[in-house]
C-alpha cells in the first residue's frame, strides 16, 4: 500500500529554536496538554482550538513566542 501525502490547511504549529525546548514542553504535563503531537525535532501540532492557552501558558512560563499567521 501506498502512502499518500495529506496537506493540512489552518494547523497551528509550535517551532522551538532547540530540541531540548520542544523536550521541556512535553515534560510538563500543564503544557504537554496542548501538543497533540512532535512532527520534527523541533515542530510539533497544537491543539486547534487551544493556541491561546498554550500562548498565555508559554508566557508564563518566561518564553516570549513569536506567532506568525499564514
Amino acid at each position: 500500500m501506498i502512502a499518500h501525502p495529506i496537506l493540512h490547511e489552518n494547523l497551528p504549529v509550535i517551532e522551538v529554536t532547540d530540541p531540548f525546548i520542544l523536550d521541556d514542553l512535553y515534560a510538563d504535563p500543564r503544557t504537554a496538554q496542548f501538543l497533540l503531537t512532535r512532527i520534527a525535532p523541533t515542530l510539533a501540532v497544537i491543539a486547534p482550538a487551544q493556541t491561546e492557552a498554550l500562548l498565555t501558558r508559554l508566557i508564563k512560563q518566561g518564553h516570549t513566542p513569536k506567532v506568525l499567521e499564514a
